[in-house]
């Protein structure tokens, strides 16, 4: 781990809880997005501390995720998080001010597309696009694409996800 990723990490907290009610005063409402707008997330550290904790909470045991050495013998050739890991990570890295209102949101439905594996060490960011915003049946909507990549660039993931806000 680099000290950049170090001093990143100790500024995070070791859980992957959010509080969407906590920052509902700075976050926006749907009136206020434009679509085309996008803001890059905090950067993420993965641990794994973190993705053994996720592990654990998702009753996962996989050994690709939990033991080095079968992990060592396997095509990844070592250690991996669940994929799935990044849920939680994007929306513990998704800053106060920067999205619409949450509480009360229903998702629709979302897409997942996996790149590289995401690994002990790996720096997480994520560019989040609203690509749509529109209004069915009475009720308002919101669709973001998440460009999320590793420290290297590599994509770890592009997730497509909707909501359909309270009124």
């Amino acid at each position: 781990m680099t000290a950049d990723q170090q001093v990143l990490k100790e500024k995070l907290p070791d859980w992957f809880e959010k509080d969407f009610f906590l920052h509902d005063p700075q976050q926006r409402t749907w009136d206020e997005l434009e679509v085309g707008e996008s803001y890059d997330t905090a950067p993420f550290v993965v641990t794994r501390e973190r993705i053994e904790k996720y592990a654990a909470g998702t009753e996962d045991n996989n050994p690709f995720y939990l033991d080095e050495a079968a992990a060592l013998n396997s095509q990844f050739k070592g250690m991996i998080a669940p994929p799935t890991i990044i849920v939680p990570i994007v929306f513990a890295a998704i800053r106060p001010d920067s999205w619409v209102k949450m509480p009360g949101a229903v998702n629709p439905g979302q897409k997942l597309e996996f790149g590289v594996p995401v690994r002990v060490g790996d720096l997480i960011q994520c560019k989040i696009v609203l690509i749509d915003k529109m209004i069915k049946r009475g009720k308002k909507y919101t669709v973001a694409r998440m460009h999320i990549t590793n420290q290297n660039d590599e994509m770890v993931c592009i997730w497509t996800g909707g909501l359909v806000l309270p009124k």
